[in-house]
């Protein structure tokens, strides 16, 4: 079986006769070189042979004679060629006898190291070649960047980026290989459109493609088709002289008709339609490419929808942060003022832009031309970010419109319901959106559909909510997924800076509306949170946007909710600012006495009682009952409230014959108002249970905690948090009248539950894994007891910080364990509740 080929020889037919010098010359020294007269086999199909062939070889010697570069000019070899040179194959530009002094190559063979034969066939030159062929050992690594192959020698291409194209290594391979798959002479199948939000970089990504890989094509042309008007002038223009030289008519449609006719009898070259946003465009480009035939379309554009059956699409997104800065820092290197954070700063700026080309562009131009900081140029983002937005000099910027102006067609070519969903995300977070929030307020979305036609002054009627999201979606303006849709952050800065500032309270309003009307009840339970989940980020900012414009209904109740939902997540610190800020404003909006400023003071006092500030929440819960007897009566159900939360605080301070009565009275109360199978009767079975076991009462206190778990088994369902709460206190005093091996699997199970509900860092997954691991500690598994231990002072320490009272007991517990691991003698220790929290 013959040996693989060492190296592929690439040539033009008609230099055949030197290139088989050199093949003989190769063989006559031990090579085995492939050419193709010699290799392939009679009725084989020649492409596919020959791209086997180059895969055998170590490398390939490109031979440039007399009559040009060979199979550069064939396009399914040229296309072959460029694959495995930007995968890293060696390549060996070889000039033969004959061939010109200059040479016109692709860019990326004048780079390499020439073996140049003009001077003749001669056995020194030969020995050259030999040695620029790669060991098998070191055939070398495919680039981490496309190879540059130059573009075509006729083209009208604006200028390359090189590296300045940032972050588009793989939509550039992507592009690149989509193209690629067959020759421009497959016509309808290889059109391609870029599509995206406006300022994205379609533009830039299509034009340095024509830059790196124009040397697949015979010519390259740039055409902007943001209009049928601009579609016929771009075409016309390229019958120009130092283009297609071709006659131009007085008349532009003959021209184009001119162009058409050139660009069918002479296939394989490239065409860039540019700016096909409109549908207007998209008509008169989709005309066009049915009279088009032997080349590559790539149209860029912000719609989405396209024939799939004639042309491919390719979404383009924003670029990764850590390249949007580094594009800042390079972007402005040597003319910013430099400062010590300057990395800091720039990864800020990246994030606030998110990535989005045109954004990045305009703030490095903008501190090239002003000189300034990256500090101060977010100070100045912050403070005069409508000014900034708008500032553009096409001088010093790459694009030809500011931030604020590239949109602005699109804005104005939306429908009103459309225009309003847009304008009421822009007071939103720029993170996934439910869809459903939307359409379950339908009548809030027509009150500011009307809002905005009396800005505007449109009187189109209003569509449907998916229609309206059919068509920004189409616009490239959002982008959807699985029920959501985002906006981008800087779109949203821009869409709030064309609100006029007489109607920005109504917009902040409405958006504000939306939000609390879908936020559901109670937001404590793990069944909302589905819903809470997604609308966290969203309930957060409308909040901050409506105090800010001095909005206090409905923003102190969202605000509320939204602080008790990160209350039950563990996340103390985000919580408290809520509360107190919807407390001081129902307290502006209601007086001091009202109903719901004692719900404020309910909910901060829990919050102060749980971050262990005990002296500061008893006031505050006294207060709190104090305002809901006045206003309810004693016999209410939120007297009971107020009467548990006190009582439990009573409890915690080791005051329990004042705690006990106080619980008592709340669970006669919710009996009477509600029966005895209500959830909140289960609440106060438990609380006085947990009394009774505090004051030894064990036998009186399992009776109720038994109770109390078959309520909320029977309300919640057995995989509700409620009941992992029950099953862990019953399961606490089991463990204290020494029933072990009853107490466990109820931990376990709390545990599981717990952990499905809060995930693996929540304060209650800590205390269950720290009562489980002191039964085992208690039945002599400390290999088990100890990982359990650790896991749990690490969430504490986390979550509650490393003073709290429960981390502190936590940690005694973890060091009890290790002593007690470490000491051969130790008996095990009597059964007793230890250190449960």
């Amino acid at each position: 079986m013959p040996r693989k080929h060492d190296l592929f020889l690439s040539y033009n037919s008609r230099d055949h006769a030197a290139v088989r010098q050199v093949y003989e010359a190769l063989k006559s020294g031990g090579f085995n070189p492939w050419l193709d007269r010699e290799a392939l086999t009679p009725g084989r199909l020649w492409q596919a042979e020959a791209e086997k062939g180059l895969k055998s070889c170590r490398a390939a010697a490109v031979f440039i004679g007399p009559n040009g570069i060979g199979p550069w000019e064939n396009l399914e070899m040229r296309a072959l060629l460029t694959r495995v040179a930007q995968e890293g194959f060696p390549l060996i530009p070889v000039p033969l006898p004959g061939a010109p002094e200059k040479l016109d190559l692709p860019a990326f063979l004048a780079e390499l190291t020439w073996v140049d034969l003009r001077g003749g066939i001669t056995e020194a030159r030969i020995a050259e070649l030999i040695r620029g062929i790669p060991s098998k050992k070191s055939r070398s690594k495919p680039p981490s960047k496309p190879v540059s192959l130059g573009p075509p020698r006729l083209h009208n291409l604006p200028p390359a980026l090189g590296d300045w194209l940032t972050g588009r290594d793989d939509e550039m391979q992507a592009l690149a290989a989509s193209l690629e798959g067959g020759s421009p002479t497959a016509i309808v199948q290889r059109h391609k459109a870029l599509y995206g939000l406006g300022g994205i970089g379609k533009t830039r990504l299509a034009v340095e493609y024509a830059w790196r890989f124009g040397s697949r094509y015979t010519a390259a042309f740039f055409v902007r088709a943001d209009s049928p008007e601009g579609l016929r002038t771009g075409l016309a223009a390229l019958a120009r002289a130092d283009l297609l030289a071709l006659s131009e008519s007085k008349a532009e449609e003959e021209t184009v008709h001119a162009v058409v006719r050139w660009l069918k009898l002479n296939p394989g070259w490239l065409l860039i339609l540019d700016n096909v946003d409109t549908k207007e465009a998209e008509i008169a480009v989709l005309a066009l490419l049915q009279s088009l035939a032997g080349g590559h379309v790539l149209i860029t554009s912000r719609v989405r929808d396209w024939p799939r059956n004639r042309i491919h699409t390719q979404p383009l997104g924003t670029i990764p942060l850590a390249e949007a800065r580094d594009f800042l820092l390079k972007r402005t290197d040597g003319d910013r003022r430099t400062t010590p954070d300057d990395i800091d700063r720039a990864q800020e700026l990246a994030e606030k832009l998110d990535g989005l080309p045109l954004a990045l562009e305009q703030a490095g131009a903008y501190i090239v031309h002003t000189r300034l900081s990256f500090s101060k140029y977010l100070e100045v983002w912050e403070e005069e970010r409508q000014r900034v937005l708008e500032w553009h000099d096409e001088a010093v910027m790459g694009y030809p419109a500011s931030v604020a102006a590239t949109w602005k067609a699109s804005f104005d070519r939306l429908k009103p319901t459309a225009a309003t969903l847009l304008r009421l995300s822009a007071f939103l977070a720029p993170d996934p959106i439910p869809e459903k929030m939307f359409e379950s307020k339908k009548e809030i979305v027509e009150e500011a559909c009307e809002l905005l036609r009396s800005e505007t002054g449109h009187a189109d009627g209003a569509g449907s909510i998916h229609e309206a999201l059919g068509e920004l979606e189409s616009y490239s303006l959002i982008a959807r997924q699985e029920g959501t849709f985002a906006v981008h952050r800087v779109v949203q800065e821009v869409l709030q800076s064309r609100v006029p500032p007489e109607r920005l309270k109504d917009w902040i309003e409405a958006a504000l509306k939306i939000v609390n009307g879908y936020s559901p009840v109670p937001p404590d339970d793990v069944r909302t949170w589905p819903v809470w989940n997604g609308l966290r980020p969203h309930a957060a900012r409308v909040v901050l946007l409506a105090d800010g414009v001095g909005l206090a209904n409905p923003t102190s109740r969202l605000m509320g909710q939204l602080a008790i939902y990160l209350e039950t997540r563990g996340l103390y610190a985000e919580t408290e600012p809520l509360m107190r800020r919807a407390l001081d404003m129902d307290e502006a909006s209601f007086g001091s006495q009202h109903p719901k400023v004692a719900t404020d003071l309910n909910n901060l006092a829990q919050l102060l009682q749980a971050t262990d500030r005990l002296s500061e929440a008893e006031p505050l819960m006294r207060r709190a009952l104090d305002i809901d007897v006045a206003s309810s009566g004693s016999e209410h159900p939120k007297v009971a409230i107020r009467l548990n939360n006190l009582a439990h605080l009573l409890q915690a301070t080791n005051r329990l014959s004042e705690a006990e009565p106080l619980m008592r009275r709340a669970l006669d109360i919710d009996e009477a108002s509600f029966g005895s199978q209500h959830p909140d009767v289960a609440i106060d079975l438990n609380n006085l249970a947990m009394l009774l076991q505090d004051t030894n009462r064990l036998s009186e206190a399992e009776p109720l905690m038994r109770r109390a778990l078959d309520i909320d088994v029977a309300s919640s369902g057995s995989e509700h948090p409620k009941v992992a709460r029950d099953l862990n206190n019953l399961a606490m005093l089991l463990h204290d009248t020494n029933r072990l091996s009853e107490a466990e699997p109820l931990m376990r199970r709390a545990l599981d539950i717990d952990e499905a509900s809060f995930g693996s860092q929540h304060p209650d997954v800590a205390r269950d894994l720290n009562n489980l691991a002191r039964l085992l500690q208690a039945t002599n598994r400390l290999s088990e007891a100890e990982p359990l231990m650790r896991r749990a002072v690490e969430i504490f320490e986390r979550s509650l910080g490393p003073d709290h009272p429960n981390t502190r007991i936590v940690q005694g517990n973890l060091a009890a364990l290790l002593e007690k691991i470490t000491s051969e003698s130790s008996p095990p220790p009597a059964p007793g509740r230890g250190g449960s929290v």
